[in-house]
Parts: C-alpha cells; sequence; structure tokens
C-alpha cells in the first residue's frame, strides 16, 4: 500500500478555503504520520483547490430509466458526485419491500458508489415503513405529496411517535407542494432534513444528520478518500459542479472532459452509525 499526499493545498472547509496537509491510500483518507510508516508520493498540484467529493440525490437524473442508467451515471460523475441516493418510488403495494430490494439488485455494478431511498407519497406511509427502512439502515425517507389535500389524510400523530423509536428521518422532495408539506412537517415537530431536496447536493448538515459523513462527503481520516480538485478562474471562483478532476476512494473517475465509468466499480454504501 502507498500513501499519497500534498503539502499545502487549499481545501474547501467550513465554507472557507484553509491550506492543508492532506494523506491518501488507494481506499481512504488517513493521519500525517502514515507518510512516515509507508512508501509515498507527493503529488504536485499548485493550481489546484480541492473539495469534499458531492452527494447527490439522483432527482434531475434517475436511475430509475434502465435505459439511460449508464448515461445519467456519467453525468453525475462528471458533477463530481462520490455517492448517489438512487429513490425508487413505492405506491401503495402489497409488495413494496420486493420492490426496493430488487431495484437494489438492478443497480448492482454500476460504476459510482450509490444507495438506493424509497421515495413515497406521505398519505401512503405507513407504520410498517417506517420501521423496515430504519431497519434497512436507509439514510431517509423521501416524501412528498400530489397536493395540498392529501395532508388531510396524513396521520401526523403516529408519524411522530413512530420517529421517536426509529430515528429515521423525512426528506422533502422538491416538488409544486414542497413547501407547503415542509411547513406542515416542522408544525407536527416531524424529524426531517434541513433542506428541501433538489438537484442540488446536499448540504453538509444533512450528511451528517443521516450518518453519511463523515464517511462520504467530508475530508475525514478513515473517511472515504474522495475529492474534487478545481482550477479557479481567473477572478478566483470554481465551479464546484464541474470539477478538473474527481477521486472516489483513491480512483480517479473524471479527468478534464473525460470521465472513467468502469462496470462493477461503485459500491453500495452502508450506514453503520447515525448520530
Amino acid at each position: 500500500m502507498k500513501a499519497y499526499f500534498f503539502k499545502r493545498m487549499p481545501v474547501w472547509i467550513e465554507n472557507d478555503w484553509e491550506q492543508k496537509d492532506i494523506v491518501f491510500t488507494k481506499e481512504k483518507f488517513v493521519p500525517k504520520h502514515y507518510v512516515n510508516q509507508l512508501p509515498k508520493r507527493q503529488i504536485h498540484a499548485n493550481i489546484f483547490q480541492m473539495t469534499p467529493g458531492n452527494v447527490y440525490v439522483d432527482n434531475e437524473f434517475p436511475l430509475s430509466s434502465k435505459a439511460l442508467r449508464d448515461h445519467h451515471v456519467r453525468r453525475y460523475l462528471y458533477q463530481g458526485c462520490s455517492l448517489l441516493l438512487s429513490s425508487i418510488d413505492l405506491e401503495r403495494t402489497y409488495n413494496w419491500k420486493d420492490l426496493f430490494q430488487e431495484y437494489k439488485q438492478e443497480l448492482a455494478g454500476i460504476a459510482i458508489d450509490h444507495i438506493v431511498v424509497p421515495k413515497i407519497n406521505l398519505k401512503y406511509l405507513t407504520a410498517e415503513m417506517v420501521r423496515y427502512f430504519a431497519l434497512q439502515r436507509t439514510p431517509f425517507i423521501l416524501v412528498y405529496t400530489s397536493e395540498d389535500l392529501d395532508l388531510d389524510h396524513v396521520k401526523w400523530g403516529w408519524l411522530n411517535q413512530m420517529q421517536s423509536i426509529s430515528q429515521i428521518p423525512l426528506a422533502c422532495l422538491e416538488h409544486p407542494n414542497s413547501t407547503t408539506l415542509f411547513k406542515f412537517m416542522h408544525k407536527h415537530s416531524l424529524h426531517t432534513l434541513p433542506e428541501i431536496i433538489s438537484v442540488h447536493p446536499l448540504s453538509k448538515e444533512s450528511l451528517t444528520l443521516t450518518g453519511i459523513s463523515p464517511k462520504k462527503g467530508e475530508l475525514q481520516i478513515y473517511g472515504d478518500a474522495d475529492f474534487n480538485l478545481h482550477v479557479p478562474s481567473n477572478r478566483g471562483n470554481i465551479n464546484l459542479q464541474n470539477p478538473y478532476i474527481s477521486i472516489i476512494r483513491g480512483n480517479v473517475v473524471k479527468l478534464n472532459q473525460t470521465v472513467y465509468d468502469q462496470k462493477g466499480f461503485g459500491q453500495y454504501f452502508e450506514i453503520m452509525n447515525k448520530p
């Protein structure tokens, strides 16, 4: 095993740039003393600035479309995505557990690290679903409503009770009714993510609340060696969703305009501990 390191790399931390020494292996970020214990290679990259790998929900380019799945994976790799949360729409059917597990199997072997999250109309969400997806260690349940009248059919009391036991948060999907739904969930004191889930990367706060961080979405020691390298413009700006180089678990998956979407490379992400 070899240690790779950057000296005084400008790194985006807590909404500001800091110069840090970054050490990683082919899988993980590691403490600086590893440089003295392993064969090492310094990477000279003075023109670059580093940000963590982005974590997306596949709202914009859904993987549920089999014909476009590989193309959509490439789109997310191009945007510096290191973990993709792919949603499956579960209606009120008797075989929703089978549909969830079958979709997980469908995604096996794609070229990006991923995890499946359920998407459900909130009026169809049951206590059994909340228990099941908590046991499956999904980061959250993605919910929406088709119309404001759906809110009259939601059993807010038992939802609150089930969440207090399971600790699985609900996430509000960006939708014509999402603002109203988001307010109702807060009004009834449901455990929710702090943002409406859109086409943009998840915030650091959401990554922490769901247990995705610190393994993914942050530059943390013993977390996955996922990061993006950017070339700043003449004005010093960078486009966070268009890195020059993208790294997942120490492997280059994007270089300039070229995406390396290797079949079988992606791993199913397991959430081990939630805060």
